[in-house]
């Protein structure tokens, strides 16, 4: 039997992600406890409570003293990276 903390991070039990091209250098928390998240460059940005970063900063603000979500990190940014697997995933 699995305990609580198991739980959490079961993808049976989990929703479904809707994974989206984002900045290389956007992370938020759960990129790094549940592995469907773990990929740099690709965010699920369905929930309304998630806190994102940037890598670069380590801080809520990119270099360019922004805020930081994937709707705000686009190629209009001078900080943006393209993920290289990125175009991978529209093939």
């Amino acid at each position: 039997m699995k305990n609580s903390t198991e739980h959490n991070h079961d993808p049976e039990l989990a929703g479904p992600l809707n994974l989206k091209i984002a900045c290389l250098h956007l992370r938020h928390k759960l990129m790094y406890c549940d592995d469907r998240h773990a990929t740099p460059g690709l965010v699920d940005d369905s929930s309304d409570t998630r806190t994102f970063y940037c890598v670069q900063t380590q801080d809520a603000l990119g270099p360019d003293d922004h805020s930081v979500c994937p709707q705000d990190c686009t190629t209009n940014r001078p900080c943006y990276e393209h993920p290289p697997h990125a175009d991978l995933t529209n093939k």
